[in-house]
């Protein structure tokens, strides 16, 4: 009877790969998103004989949360490359009976790119299982990978790859091993790393970021090389971009200190930020420090209070390389340490029913904010929980005539309360923020509140 109810426990698992825990809700379907993807990158999606897309909502949505992981108009330049060649990107989406095949795939030829999303019906509860965000990411690493062989030139980059592996062979694996290969599935061939380089990058910066508790590795020289080939591959890519710099080991800024370590001795900066400083902060890591900060201050149960917040659902999905169980949600976050992840999707489902993003929870995670949108934000919950933003003088920077006027008090107010400093008599409301200058500002909005 013990073994049976083991086997029980283990298929129900499975089967609950990218559905709920417990309760089912859904994130809004946009009718529209077929033509919106294949528009925005260039990609057919196919869909087995013209069926509903509700049929395939999850699968969907994994695909239009995968993309949104690359930089804006990487995925673009390369479907147009391709297309210039003759070959067709296609997203494949179908239905499965086998649990082996919700793992996306992705399948090259001389005529079609061809990348499969599967989903699984789950009789029991109604409702389906699906390829996670995470196996669809590492399939999009091959996908990036080939084309950088294509366009830039598959010896050059092995040739650049066998210097920095000196003394280190794939196919093998040792002492000092780790502080090559990011692991041990990278160390199988040169083709694999190159994949695992980029999922890794994209998926888990942190990961990369704290390998060698910080300190520069191989593995770090390799991320910092294969950057610069994708800055020359791509003319999206930016010195605004700040192409992976978050998964390179950083060095705080001595005027930030204070505010680090203060941070951190209130467990305000979550474990996945860790020795993040000089990188632009994305919206999504705003919203979760900021959360992080007011709850602190409020306590838990004024806080919910407050902004008569409601639990969220969790998920699971899986490792597509090692094969291990995760928690996920359908917000379009995932991280292989379950109880990270479960604090981060709490922070964006509170973060959502706030405000902070729009009706359908449509927000690109790794998007800068800009300093306007901060004290935007900043301004809305002081406003929120009692605090008078009108009590501001206002300042007549010289750039201040692009800010709207509707918008023009918020910067008076943060520029009032010492949250928002401008360079000599500009105050820069469209430039994005590092993560040691946010830390700052929001230990200034702590002491307000």
């Amino acid at each position: 009877m013990i073994k049976i109810k083991r086997i029980l426990c283990i298929v129900l698992m499975f089967c609950f790969i990218g559905t709920a825990v417990y309760g089912f809700t859904y994130e809004p379907l946009n009718e529209d998103i077929i033509d919106n993807l294949e528009e925005d990158y260039g990609i057919n999606i196919i869909i087995p004989n013209n069926e509903d897309i509700t049929n395939y909502r999850d699968c969907l949505m994994v695909l239009d949360r995968g993309l949104r992981r690359f930089p804006e108009g990487v995925i673009r330049e390369i479907t147009e490359f391709y297309s210039d060649s003759g070959i067709s990107t296609n997203v494949i989406v179908g239905k499965t009976e086998r649990i082996s095949d919700l793992f996306s795939e992705y399948k090259l030829d001389e005529k079609n790119a061809d990348l499969y999303i599967y989903t699984m019906q789950n009789n029991l509860y109604y409702d389906t299982c699906v390829a996670s965000e995470e196996g669809f990411i590492h399939e999009m690493g091959q996908y990036v990978r080939d084309y950088l062989f294509k366009f830039y030139g598959y010896d050059k980059i092995k040739s650049e790859f066998e210097k920095l592996n000196v003394g280190y062979k794939y196919g093998t694996w040792g002492e000092g091993y780790d502080k090559v290969f990011i692991n041990k599935h990278s160390a199988i061939s040169f083709n694999a790393e190159i994949a695992d380089i980029i999922w890794y990058t994209e998926a888990h910066p942190d990961i990369l970021r704290n390998i060698n508790d910080g300190n520069y590795t191989v593995v770090h020289k390799k991320i910092e090389y294969l950057a610069s080939i994708i800055d020359q591959c791509f003319s999206s890519i930016t010195c605004d971009t700040r192409l992976w710099q978050d998964a390179l080991p950083q060095k705080p800024d001595e005027w930030a200190l204070d505010a680090i370590k203060a941070m951190e001795e209130a467990s305000l900066i979550p474990e996945e930020l860790d020795g993040v400083y000089n990188s632009y902060i994305t919206k999504e890591d705003f919203y979760i420090l900021t959360l992080n900060i007011v709850e602190n201050k409020l306590g838990k149960e004024k806080f919910t209070k407050s902004f008569e917040l409601t639990k969220q659902e969790d998920y699971v999905a899986i490792d597509p390389v090692k094969g291990e169980i995760y928690v996920d949600s359908r917000n379009g976050n995932s991280n292989l340490n379950a109880e990270v992840c479960n604090e981060k999707e709490k922070r964006l489902n509170e973060a959502y029913q706030i405000g902070f993003m729009d009706e359908d929870r449509t927000y690109d995670s790794g998007e800068y904010i800009t300093r306007l949108e901060m004290v935007k934000l900043l301004s809305y919950i002081g406003n929120e929980l009692g605090m008078d933003i009108s009590d501001y003088e206002a300042v007549d920077y010289d750039d201040i005539s692009e800010v709207k006027d509707s918008d023009k008090p918020f910067i008076y107010f943060a520029a009032s309360k010492g949250l928002l400093r401008g360079d000599g008599t500009n105050i820069k409301p469209y430039d994005y923020c590092t993560y040691q200058e946010t830390y700052l500002m929001l230990m200034k909005f702590y002491n307000l509140l």
